[in-house]
């Protein structure tokens, strides 16, 4: 028979602090029923499952740690050169597309060409030479670095990014695999230089051109590496022709004449000074010597009177 509201013992079950059963009462079977106190979590998980848990998070971690060292490395030796010499061609075209258009927007429309270019002329009022107007030249130049370098500050923050495919020289992948970052910064002084170079345009005109040359330092920053890279560009400012006389005789550099009847300068033979002429060597002298002497002397006495002796 089943004991109604029996208190529990006093002796503790367990140890301190444990929960004890309110209501118990025995089955038929032999078998004894407990009834646990409200608040109870009977589906509480086990210390043991926690440990588990630690265990496999550590064992992912050390094995991404040792997996990602070997991947580094890989990057470092393979994939570095590709990545830089990629990254070089990038920042130059970038940059060097920018100062272009910067210096034709700018600079080459403000100048004034007819006061950049001083022309000499002889007494005949024919053009002898040329030369750069000074003022002009350091207006441009000044001008020029200036917009160089402000341009350069404008894209350096423009994000560029190349996939890493391009560094595997595979032509299915080229497009794929996660984009690898590239930066410049501006490294030095940007130099500028104002020259004129010519060239020939026919037998008499020649071709001025007026340019500038821009020599820009950056640095190139991709992951693992940095290296420094000239940007060079040269950007023509203004075209002079320049017309002369029309020589009677003109012949390239093979010594033909230039044109389809053009014809050929006469024969100019130098003349030989007073009393020089043909000499002979050293050796033929003594044998030349030898050989006029009977002559001489044969000369000689064809020229003496005949002197006839006769006996009586």
């Amino acid at each position: 028979m089943a004991s109604w509201a029996s208190r529990p013992s006093s002796k503790p079950r367990g140890g301190w602090g444990k929960r004890q059963p309110i209501f118990s009462f025995k089955l038929g079977g032999g078998s004894k029923a407990q009834i646990s106190s409200w608040g109870s979590n009977p589906n509480k998980p086990r210390p043991q499952r926690r440990i588990r848990k630690r265990k496999i998070f550590l064992f992912i971690l050390v094995f991404m740690m040792l997996f990602s060292i070997p991947s580094f490395i890989f990057i470092e030796r393979n994939l570095r050169p590709p990545l830089m010499n990629i990254a070089k061609v990038r920042v130059k075209q970038v940059a060097t597309q920018a100062i272009n258009r910067a210096i034709t927007e700018q600079v080459a429309r403000k100048s004034e060409t007819e006061k950049l270019i001083d022309w000499k002329m002889n007494g005949d009022g024919k053009i002898s030479g040329f030369m750069l107007n000074y003022a002009e030249h350091m207006s441009i130049t000044s001008e020029t670095i200036e917009t160089v370098q402000n341009t350069l500050s404008e894209i350096k923050d423009i994000p560029e990014h190349i996939p890493i495919g391009h560094a595997l020289n595979s032509a299915i992948i080229s497009s794929f695999g996660p984009r690898v970052p590239v930066k410049f910064e501006p490294v030095g002084a940007v130099k500028v230089e104002l020259s004129t170079r010519e060239r020939n345009a026919a037998i008499n005109m020649v071709l001025v051109e007026v340019y500038i040359k821009v020599v820009a330092e950056v640095s190139i920053i991709i992951p693992f590496d940095t290296e420094p890279e000239l940007v060079e560009t040269e950007i023509p400012i203004s075209y002079l022709l320049v017309v002369g006389d029309v020589p009677m005789y003109y012949y390239d550099s093979t010594g033909k004449p230039v044109g389809e009847n053009a014809p050929e300068a006469p024969n100019i033979s130098v003349p030989l000074s007073p009393g020089s002429g043909v000499s002979t060597s050293p050796t033929e002298e003594p044998e030349s010597a030898a050989e006029a002497e009977p002559d001489a002397g044969a000369a000689e006495g064809a020229n003496e009177p005949a002197i006839e002796t006769g006996t009586e």
